[in-house]
Parts: structure tokens; C-alpha cells; sequence
């Protein structure tokens, strides 16, 4: 009685004849490189580089981290009315609430 193999064996095929010695780690014919590949100079990548960064500028990085120019107004604004605020974990859950200082004492009810 004879089994069938189920499984994907390179020694096998599906009905479960024996296939052909699969030489794919040691070929018998070797294959021969003529011309080794250049590298490229380093003084021509940086080159390449700088001019990369004078086509497509980044944004400004400095306080802002990375938002572009600072609105001083609004930032304070935004400061004066979080202030009103406060964040707090859900009663048995997992995400997170933004509660009024008024109502701090219902938080975990």
C-alpha cells in the first residue's frame, strides 16, 4: 500500500513517484562573472545629495518640530484653553477621556 504525499517534497511529487536528483544548491555548470559592477565615488553621492535638498527642500525643524512656521497667538491659545482640562483612563476600558475640570471627581464612575 503506498502513501501519498501530502506535504510539498522536493524528493517526491504528489502521487508519490520518486523525482529526479533537485540540484538547485549544487549546480554542475558554475557561472562566471566577466566585469565586477563599479561603485559609485562618494564625492559624486554627496553631490547628488545636495542637489536632492536644493530641489525638494524639508520643512524648517525648530520648536515646532517639523510643523513649519510657529503661531505664537495660537499656541498660547491652545495652552489657556487645555488648561480647562484634563485626560483620564475610562472606567474598565481602555481608551482614554478628555474630561472638564469641573467633573474630575466623576472620573472612574
Amino acid at each position: 500500500m503506498g502513501m501519498m504525499n501530502m506535504g510539498g517534497s522536493l524528493r517526491y511529487d504528489m502521487s508519490g513517484r520518486k523525482r529526479k536528483n533537485y540540484k538547485k544548491n549544487n549546480p554542475t555548470t558554475k557561472r562566471v562573472t566577466t566585469h565586477k559592477p563599479m561603485k559609485p565615488q562618494p564625492n559624486t553621492i554627496m553631490e547628488a545629495h545636495k542637489e536632492h535638498m536644493k530641489k525638494y527642500p524639508s520643512m524648517p525643524m525648530g520648536s515646532a518640530a517639523g510643523k513649519g512656521q510657529v503661531n505664537v497667538s495660537w499656541d498660547k491659545e491652545k495652552k489657556e484653553i487645555s488648561q480647562g482640562y484634563t485626560v483620564a483612563p475610562a472606567y474598565n476600558k481602555g481608551a482614554y477621556q478628555v474630561i472638564g475640570k469641573s467633573n474630575i471627581k466623576d472620573i472612574g464612575k
